[in-house]
């Protein structure tokens, strides 16, 4: 696209935000729009990746001591409605997904089984908030 037809896209877009700000005041501030001065427009350049929600995790139940089963739910990612997790100690440092808790090399902690590679193998959650 040229660059006048994108100018002539985004003015357009600016005039139909502007429209849509003044049909909720009064009569007279919709009437007395001008357009956008046509002063060159910076855009913010976003190296992050896309915000989404975090994953909905619930603990379901207790089949055994060492095993939890886990519902995990995260949009546009994967849904696990009923999944094993075994209790290991941490072989890494990380984070705990249901609390947000720093978990340590050593600490006690359920992981999901890795005999299907699931999306979310890599996560763990502290043992004391699955056994609270």
């Amino acid at each position: 696209m040229h660059s006048e037809h994108k100018e002539m896209a985004q003015e357009g877009w600016l005039r139909t935000i502007a429209w849509l700000g003044a049909r909720g005041a009064d009569d007279h501030r919709a009437s007395s729009w001008r357009p956008p001065s046509r002063a060159p427009v910076r855009r913010a350049v976003h190296d992050a990746a896309p915000v989404r929600p975090p994953a909905t995790i619930h603990v379901l139940d207790r089949p055994t001591p060492r095993t939890a089963a886990i519902s995990w739910s995260d949009p546009g990612v994967c849904h696990y409605g009923y999944q094993i997790w075994d209790m290991a100690p941490a072989k890494r440092t990380g984070v705990c997904v249901l609390t947000g808790s720093k978990i340590q090399i050593g600490d006690i902690v359920y992981c999901p089984r890795e005999e299907e590679a699931p999306v979310n193998a890599g996560a763990m959650i502290a043992a004391a908030y699955v056994d609270a």
